[in-house]
């Protein structure tokens, strides 16, 4: 048997060969890894490219909305109701909103119309009003109506093509705006996205829950009657209806600034809701992508939303709501709440004017503009001279906007520190030409001192000022073209102001053929209302307030008392008509007296921005003129009644005294005189 012999190796080869082994798995692992690197690589750089591809075009959708939101934001419309009406206040800076007269014109947002209306109907509302909230109620319908065209005009924006203009002029085109925004951000990336022009899809709505808008509500907050979640940091919300006196009010979309809302909150309306506007716009695309994994391409849908702004316009001047007493006050009207109360102005069946001046501003041009009755658009309330006021009345608050103070305008038209002041002195002397065409004056004798009671809103907070300066006769307001003028001749009969013989003026040369002339106490009132009808169909000056110095006082702070600046001096030219000044026929114009046009305060001429923006014009005034009894100057005036002409009271003027001594006795008769 053979024995096993035991083949020594070396020592040196086994571990060699475990070393190449080792080797090779190293260089397999090596190239494995790197393999998988290269893999992990490729599909790396593709998601990469993916998720930037995803990210530039969410932000080119993005920018495609916020583009969208920016033109619907200028987009002006003219209704027949409200003039120019867009999504966003602005100034009467655009040069596309010139009234006839040249002179730029506002523009109302829908928003802040809607914030004012309910504003003015919890006034309405607080001082228990019921025809004063049926008139701000039909108003309502007005502003709907402008909304619904406004409406239009957005959802026609928004398709290709489609052209509309801003307060300028300019041409918007929203569609292309929002395509060029998107093309310009768009995919970079992958450079193989392909976007099919016409491919954006822009579409308004409104956002379910609704947002904060930038419309305040009204001070005094507590009044608002503001259900809960209706408001937002004392800002109403959008798309939520928040009715007043059972009445709907419901805020469109529209913010402080331009911006991205929630896209899965958008919502083509609102269910449920009693109307909306759709101002939030929402923008989609689709981008065809090709990468080396697709090679047939594939499809990335992308949407945003974004909701338009609204830029405030501050009001600083909204115009002054006067009370013109130039024969003195009438004791049954003591305060401005006196014309919705006065039995004599309110009572059913007692009807007055309701007109409008058309061919120019009534008296101008003289013999060609006239006063045309408008319908009497409040049935069934009354066509009495109370409703016209509160007709009046509110639109002079809605000059104002949501800024007005609501406790303030019920105060000014019932507390103690509104009331109406007596003119001081209470009686002045009355002066007349020595001769017709002379600057030498007689004194006739003693009459009612005149003034007028200006309430103005502060643009600071809203609240209401008061003040009184002295008034005479002269100068008249023009009624401006379409827009509101009334007259109630007997509006107030058997006053207890009480008749006062005048006269007689057989001293005067040149009225020798006069015998005794009387202030009956009869009122007749007068009320023009420059603001009714703004825009367009509003006429040469587009509603807005008609120029006058005596209201063109700014208010001072803490100006709820009375201030007194005195009466602006007024010197009369020669009369070419020959008529005497010191008696008018029995019209607020003195149209047929042959007064010359600087006797009537009328609209300046230029253009540009109307001086009223900045400086308070008259917005309403109201006027009451003291019937007079003529006497002989009947046979001038052609007419048994008519209203004392000129006062002439600037003392700088020579006057006459005449023989006597001044009315000592108080009878009201003439039997003498001092220089003023």
């Amino acid at each position: 048997m053979k024995s096993l012999t035991r083949v020594r190796r070396k020592p040196g080869c086994t571990h060699m060969r475990a070393r190449m082994q080792r080797g090779n798995m190293l260089v397999f692992i090596t190239a494995s890894t790197v393999g998988l690197l290269a893999i992990l690589g490729f599909f790396g750089l593709g998601f990469v490219r993916l998720l930037g591809s995803n990210t530039e075009q969410r932000t080119a959708i993005e920018a495609a909305a916020l583009a969208a939101a920016r033109d619907l934001s200028q987009i002006a419309v003219e209704t027949p109701d409200y003039g120019l009406v867009s999504l966003s206040d602005a100034a009467p800076v655009g040069s596309a909103t010139a009234a006839g007269d040249n002179f730029y014109t506002p523009v109302r947002s829908v928003n802040g119309i809607l914030g004012t209306l309910r504003l003015d109907l919890i006034i309405a509302d607080r001082l228990g009003d019921n025809n004063l909230k049926a008139i701000i109620k039909k108003d309502l319908s007005k502003a709907l109506n402008a909304q619904t065209l406004l409406g239009a005009e957005l959802q026609k924006a928004i398709q290709p093509g489609y052209v509309s203009k801003d307060k300028d002029g300019n041409v918007i085109e929203v569609y292309k705006s929002a395509e060029a925004a998107y093309k310009q951000n768009g995919i970079r990336m992958t450079h193989s996205s392909v976007y099919s022009d016409g491919n954006l899809k822009l579409t308004l709505g409104a956002i379910n829950g609704g947002s904060v808008t930038n419309i305040g509500l009204p001070t005094p907050i507590n009044w608002a009657s503001v259900p809960a979640g209706a408001s937002q940091n004392d800002k109403y919300m959008s798309y939520i209806n928040i009715p007043y006196d059972n009445t709907d009010f419901v805020f469109a979309g529209v913010g402080d600034a331009i911006k991205l809302v929630n896209h899965q909150n958008w919502v083509p309306t609102v269910a449920g809701l009693p109307y909306q506007l759709a101002t939030v716009v929402r923008a989609e695309a689709d981008q065809s992508m090709k990468d080396s994994f697709n090679a047939n391409g594939y499809t990335v849908k992308a949407a945003a939303c974004a909701q338009p702004a609204n830029v405030v316009d501050p009001k600083p001047a909204p115009g002054a709501l006067t009370f013109s007493f130039p024969d003195g006050l009438c004791p049954e009207i003591t305060k401005p709440g006196d014309m919705l109360t006065n039995p004599d102005l309110n009572k059913p069946g007692t009807g007055c004017s309701y007109q409008y001046s058309d061919r120019g501003d009534f008296p101008f041009p003289m013999g060609v503009a006239l006063l045309v009755d408008r319908t009497w658009e409040f049935d069934p309330l009354d066509q009495n001279m109370g409703n016209v006021f509160r007709k009046a009345l509110f639109d002079w608050w809605r000059r104002a906007g949501t800024k007005l103070d609501m406790a303030s305008a019920v105060a000014m038209l019932n507390d103690n520190a509104f009331k109406f002041q007596q003119p001081s002195p209470l009686m002045i002397d009355w002066k007349t030409h020595a001769k017709l065409g002379s600057s030498q004056l007689y004194v006739l004798g003693q009459i009612p001192n005149g003034n007028i009671h200006i309430y103005r809103v502060r643009p600071q907070d809203g609240v209401i000022s008061y003040q009184v300066k002295a008034l005479e006769p002269v100068e008249y307001l023009v009624a401006g073209q379409n827009q509101m003028y009334s007259e109630s001749i007997d509006a107030i009969k058997k006053s207890a102001v009480g008749k006062m013989k005048l006269g007689p003026f057989n001293f005067v040369p040149d009225l020798k053929e006069l015998n005794r002339m009387t202030l009956e106490d009869t009122w007749d009132i007068y009320l023009r209302d420059q603001v009714y009808q703004p825009g367009k169909t509003g006429g040469s000056h587009s509603g807005e307030p008609l120029d006058n110095d005596d209201t063109a006082w700014s208010p001072l702070p803490g100006d709820i008392g009375s201030y007194s600046f005195g009466a602006k001096s007024y010197v009369a030219g020669p009369k070419g008509s020959g008529k005497t000044p010191i008696l008018s026929n029995q019209s607020d114009f003195a149209e047929t007296s042959g007064f010359p046009a600087s006797y009537y305060k009328q609209y300046a001429v230029g253009s540009g921005q109307r001086p009223t923006y900045l400086t308070n014009g008259t917005a309403v005034d109201i006027r009451f003129r003291r019937q007079v009894e003529a006497g002989n100057l009947h046979k001038i005036i052609g007419d048994k009644t008519g209203y004392v002409g000129e006062k002439f009271t600037n003392p700088a003027l020579p006057a006459i005294p005449p023989a006597g001594g001044t009315d000592s006795d108080g009878d009201g008769d003439i039997d003498g005189g001092d220089d003023d």
